[in-house]
């Protein structure tokens, strides 16, 4: 599937690649995954609800999630945070 970054996804992903660029390698690699096998049991992969709804969650460690949804082209990456600055 093709990959598409949102606005506020690129912006919050390049504070994080700036902070921490071995956490970058672990987004690239979730990132590659979801494009190739979105079920693949790693990503931690589940719908969201209420005003989330229509979007999809993914983990990439612990307390840092991507946000996104399904569109014509393939899947938009909305948002990346932890739990509490994306739900």
């Amino acid at each position: 599937m093709e990959i598409e970054f949102g606005s506020k996804f690129n912006r919050k992903l390049i504070k994080i690649y700036r902070k921490n660029r071995s956490i970058g390698d672990k987004i690239d690699q979730k990132i590659n995954i979801l494009a190739t096998n979105p079920g693949a049991g790693v990503l931690r992969l589940h719908k969201l609800s209420g005003g989330k709804r229509g979007y999809w969650s993914i983990s990439i460690e612990a307390d840092l999630r991507i946000i996104f949804c399904f569109s014509k082209i393939g899947i938009l990456l909305a948002d990346i945070g932890s739990h509490d600055e994306v739900y």
